[in-house]
C-alpha cells in the first residue's frame, strides 16, 4: 500500500521537479524508528514529498493515531525551501474537503527543522488501484470526478498544486466506495484573485512540477503566470491514464520534451486526427494519438483539457468534470460541437424508455387541442352538435390534464426530471398560442402544469402557469369556487421561493376573493389554511396559530378528522407549534399526519416524505437526535429516488440529517452534508435566497464547532449580509443568522463587534409576536450574551444575560 507521499520508486521523467533539480532520496540521514518530535513518535520513513521527508508516526497526545509526519528534506534545509514548506502548510490548514489529505498540527523538531503532521492515508495511487480493481470506464470517471472536485476545492481556496498525478492521488476503498484523497501540496502556490481564478506568477513561484503532468506554461521557463487551468492540464493527463492503463511518460517522450514550443495560429477541428501537414508537436498530442481506441466524446473531452493554449481549455476543474457527468449521464458535452443532430442522438440516448411515454404526452396534447378547437367551430354551426363537441373537448382535456398531471415525482417514479421538464416545456409552450380564446380549457390545462412544474421544483414556472390559469378562468367568468383554488397554490408557489413579502401581499388577495364564499366552503376553508402556512412562513408565528385552530375545527366539524384537507392543516398547524417552540402539542399532530399518510400513499410518496421531515425537525428540535437521524436517514435515500439529488426538498432533508449527525458530535460525518447543502443552493438559487442564507448560516456554526473560526466567520458575515434580500428587511429570523455571527465574533475575541450584533439580535426577537424573550431562539442568543460577557469579563453585563436566560418559559 501506498502512505500519503510518492515513495521515489517511479520512473524518473515522473519525478517532481524543483526549479530543474529532481527531488529524489540521496540517502541523507534520516529518523530512527522511536524518536520523539513533541507528541510524536517516528515508527518508520515512508516516502518522499515535493519538499521533505515523510515518516508514520503516532501521535501520543491529546488523541493516540497515526499520523503522516513530514520534515524538510535536509538537502533543500534553507529559507527557500523553508518558503515552500511554509506554502503547503498554509495551503492545507485552509482547506477542508474529503477529497483532500487534512493538516493536524506543525512545528520545528529541535534541531530547528519544520515539519507537519498528517493525515495518514493508506491507498494506491488512482492508476494502480482502477487497474488492481478492474474498474470499468463509467467507475472511473466517477471516480475522476471525485478529484476534480477537490481539486475545484483547493483552487476556490486560492490554491494551485502544480503537481497532480497519479502518485499524488491515492484511493482507498471504504465501504464498497473509491474514495480519493489528494496529497502532497509541497509545491502548491497560492494565487491573486483574477476573473477565472487565482493567478500565480511564476517568477516569484519558480518552475516546478513533474514533467509528463506539466502543462505548456507551466513547462516553459519564459512563462509568467500559471493560472487553475495548468491543474485542469495535469488532470487531463491522469485522466488519460486512468481511461487507457497506459502511462503518459512512456507514449511519447519526445514530443513531451518539445511541448514547450506550441505552434501558433492552428485552428480547432472536429476531428480528433491532425491534418498531414500538421505534424505532432506537443505530449498532449501524442496522448490523444494514443487515445484512439477511446469513445469519440471521451476523445474530445481529452482534446479540451489538454489543449496547449490554455484559453482554449476548460476554464476550471468543475467545467472538467460536468462534462465527464454529461458523458456518465449520455447529455451533450459541453466541448462538443453544437448540432441538432448530436443533441437529438443524446436525447434518445438518454430515454430510450421515456421517449414513447413524451411522445404519447405531446401527441395527446395536440389531438385535445385540435378537437376542442373543431367542436368549438362545430358549436357556432348547430346547438346540438355544440352539445356533442363540448362534451368531446371536456374528455379529450381530462385525458391531456391526466397525462401532463402524470409529470410529477410520486407518479414518475424516479422517471429522468429532464424528460418531465422537456413535455411540460413543449405544453407550456403551446397551450396559449394555440387555446388562446378556448378560455376554460386553456385554464384547466395551465393548472395541471403549474402544479406539474411544482412537483419538480420549478417554483417559479408553478406560480406564472397558476397566474395565467386563474386569468384565463377569468376571462372565462368561471365561479370563485373555481378561481380561488387557482390564487392558492400560486401564494405557495411565491413562497417556495422566499418572496414572503410578496406572498403575504398574495395572501390578502386570496382573502379578499374568498370572502365571496360561503364560510363552510371546502376550497375558502382550505385558502385560509394556506394563508396561515404562508403566516409561518413570514414568521408571524400568532397569526398563523390562530388562523390554523380555527380552520382545523371547522375542517374537522364538516369534513372529519380524515379528511385529506383536514390532514394537511392538522399537519400546518404542526409545523407552527414546533416553529413556537410547543414542540409536546406539535408531536402527536405530526404522529397521525403521518400514519394517515403511511396508510394512505405509503413510504414513497411526497406527501408521507414532508410530515417525515417535519416530524424529525420536531426531534431535532426536542434534541431527541438519534430518534431524528433514524427517520431522516432513510428519507434521504427515498427523497433522492423520488425527487432526484438537487430537488429543495431534498435539500430540506440533506440539511436536517447533517444536523442529526452534527448534534450527536459527529462533525466529520456532517461535513459533507453541510457542504451539499450550500453548494447546491448557491448553484441553484444564487446567495440572495432563503436556502442559502440559511445553508451559510449552519455551516458557519459547523466549523466554529470544527475550530474553523476564520471560515465561520466568513460563512456567517455571508449569510447576514443576504439574509435582508433573502427574507425582507423585517423578518424575524434574521436575527437567528446574527447570533451565529455574534457567537463566532465572541469565539474569536472581537468582542465589541460581537456585543454590537447580539443586542442586535436580541432586541429583534425579544420584542417580535410569535418569538418574545422566552423563545428558544431568543433564549439561544441569551447563551451567547452569557458566553460574550463571560470572556471579556464584565460582571455587570453577565448578570443582566444571566437574569434574562433565568425567566420561567411560557406556558401555552
Amino acid at each position: 500500500m501506498m502512505s500519503t507521499f510518492n515513495r521515489g520508486t517511479g520512473a524518473e521523467g515522473e519525478a517532481t521537479e524543483l526549479d530543474g533539480i529532481v527531488a529524489r532520496d540521496d540517502g541523507s540521514a534520516s529518523l530512527q524508528p522511536g524518536t520523539r518530535i513533541g507528541a510524536y513518535i517516528i515508527r518508520h520513513p515512508v516516502g518522499e514529498g515535493g519538499m521533505g521527508r515523510v515518516y508514520l508516526a503516532e501521535q501520543t497526545a491529546p488523541v493516540r493515531r497515526d499520523v503522516a509526519l513530514k520534515l524538510i528534506r535536509e538537502q533543500f534545509d534553507s529559507p527557500y525551501a523553508l518558503v515552500w514548506f511554509e506554502v503547503e502548510r498554509q495551503a492545507l490548514a485552509q482547506m477542508q474537503h474529503p477529497a483532500i489529505a487534512q493538516i493536524f498540527d506543525a512545528g520545528t523538531t529541535g534541531e530547528g527543522l519544520a515539519f507537519l503532521a498528517m493525515e495518514f492515508v493508506e491507498g494506491l495511487p488512482v492508476t494502480d488501484y482502477c487497474r488492481e480493481h478492474a474498474l470499468s470506464c463509467d467507475q472511473r470517471l466517477a471516480l475522476f470526478m471525485r478529484i476534480c472536485q477537490g481539486v475545484q476545492h483547493a483552487h476556490q481556496k486560492g490554491v494551485i498544486h502544480r503537481d497532480l498525478k497519479p502518485a499524488n492521488v491515492l484511493v482507498r476503498n471504504i465501504d464498497g466506495n473509491a474514495l480519493p484523497k489528494i496529497i502532497d501540496f509541497g509545491i502548491a502556490i497560492g494565487g491573486m484573485p483574477a476573473n477565472g481564478g487565482p493567478v500565480a506568477d511564476m517568477a516569484a513561484s519558480g518552475r516546478a512540477g513533474t514533467a509528463v503532468y506539466m502543462s505548456p506554461e507551466q513547462a516553459d521557463l519564459r512563462s509568467r503566470d500559471i493560472d487553475t487551468r495548468s491543474d485542469v492540464y495535469s488532470l487531463g493527463v491522469m485522466l488519460f491514464e486512468m481511461l487507457t492503463d497506459h502511462r503518459a511518460s512512456s507514449v511519447d517522450s519526445i514530443a513531451y520534451r518539445s511541448r514547450a514550443l506550441p505552434t501558433r495560429g492552428r485552428k480547432r477541428s472536429p476531428d480528433l486526427r491532425t491534418s498531414a501537414d500538421e505534424p505532432l508537436h506537443t505530449g498532449a498530442e501524442a496522448l490523444l494519438e494514443a487515445a484512439q481506441e477511446l469513445p469519440f466524446e471521451l476523445q474530445t473531452l481529452l482534446r479540451q483539457a489538454l489543449a496547449t493554449d490554455r484559453n482554449e481549455r476548460y476554464a476550471s476543474a468543475s467545467a472538467l468534470a460536468d462534462d465527464v457527468e454529461r458523458y456518465r449521464q449520455q447529455r451533450p458535452l459541453r466541448a462538443m460541437p453544437a448540432s441538432r443532430a448530436y443533441s437529438t442522438r443524446k436525447f434518445v440516448a438518454r430515454h430510450r424508455l421515456g421517449i414513447v411515454a413524451g411522445t404519447i404526452a405531446a401527441l395527446a396534447l395536440l389531438l385535445g387541442t385540435a378537437l376542442a378547437i373543431q367542436g368549438q367551430r362545430r358549436a357556432e354551426a348547430a346547438a346540438a352538435q355544440a352539445l356533442v363537441e363540448a362534451r368531446k373537448a371536456e374528455q379529450i382535456a381530462g385525458f391531456v390534464q391526466n397525462i401532463l398531471g402524470g409529470i410529477n415525482p410520486d407518479s414518475a417514479r424516479g422517471l429522468d426530471r429532464s424528460l418531465m421538464r422537456l413535455v411540460l416545456d413543449s405544453a407550456a409552450e403551446r397551450v396559449s398560442r394555440e387555446l388562446g380564446s378556448e378560455h376554460e380549457v386553456r385554464a384547466a390545462i395551465e393548472q395541471t402544469i403549474a402544479r406539474s412544474y411544482g412537483g419538480i421544483g420549478e417554483y417559479a414556472l408553478s406560480a406564472q402557469h397558476f397566474a395565467a390559469a386563474l386569468a384565463a378562468a377569468q376571462e372565462a367568468r368561471l365561479p370563485l369556487g373555481k378561481q380561488v383554488p387557482l390564487l392558492v397554490p400560486q401564494m405557495e408557489a411565491v413562497v417556495y421561493q422566499g418572496k414572503f413579502d410578496e406572498a403575504l401581499q398574495l395572501a390578502d388577495q386570496v382573502l379578499a376573493l374568498a370572502e365571496g364564499l360561503p364560510a363552510d366552503d371546502r376550497a375558502r376553508l382550505r385558502a385560509e389554511s394556506v394563508v396561515a402556512w404562508t403566516e409561518r412562513g413570514a414568521g408571524k408565528f400568532d397569526a398563523s396559530i390562530a388562523r390554523y385552530e380555527r380552520v382545523l375545527a371547522a375542517q374537522r366539524a364538516i369534513f372529519g378528522l380524515h379528511d385529506d384537507d383536514t390532514i394537511e392543516a392538522t399537519r400546518g398547524l404542526a409545523a407552527v407549534y414546533s416553529r413556537a417552540d410547543r414542540f409536546a402539542e406539535a408531536k402527536p399532530l405530526l404522529q397521525t399526519a403521518l400514519a394517515e399518510y403511511r396508510e394512505r400513499y405509503g413510504e414513497n410518496n411526497t406527501k408521507t416524505l414532508d410530515v417525515t421531515t417535519g416530524l424529525a425537525i420536531n426531534y431535532l428540535e426536542e434534541e431527541n437526535y438519534a430518534e431524528a437521524e433514524a427517520l431522516l436517514r432513510p428519507a434521504l435515500a427515498r427523497a433522492e429516488a423520488l425527487l432526484g439529488a438537487k430537488h429543495p426538498n431534498t435539500m430540506i432533508v440533506v440539511s436536517n440529517f447533517g444536523s442529526a449527525l452534527r448534534s450527536q458530535g459527529r462533525l466529520d460525518e456532517a461535513t459533507p452534508y453541510y457542504q451539499r447543502m450550500l453548494d447546491t443552493n448557491l448553484e441553484q438559487n444564487g446567495a440572495d435566497h432563503f436556502l442559502s442564507v440559511s445553508a451559510e448560516n449552519n455551516y458557519a456554526q459547523l466549523l466554529l464547532e470544527r475550530g474553523d473560526l476564520a471560515g465561520a466567520e466568513r460563512h456567517a458575515r455571508n449569510g447576514v449580509q443576504h439574509a435582508d434580500k433573502a427574507f425582507g428587511p423585517t423578518h424575524p429570523a434574521r436575527a437567528i443568522f446574527i447570533n451565529t455571527l455574534g457567537s463566532v465574533l465572541v469565539a474569536a475575541g472581537k468582542y465589541p463587534e460581537a456585543e454590537k450584533e447580539l443586542d442586535r439580535a436580541y432586541g429583534m426577537l425579544a420584542s417580535e409576536p410569535g418569538f418574545g424573550p422566552r423563545h428558544s431562539r431568543t433564549q439561544d442568543i441569551v447563551k451567547s450574551g452569557i458566553k460574550l460577557y463571560t470572556a471579556w469579563e464584565k460582571p455587570a453585563a453577565l448578570a443582566q444575560w444571566q437574569a434574562r436566560l433565568n425567566a420561567e418559559p411560557a406556558s401555552h
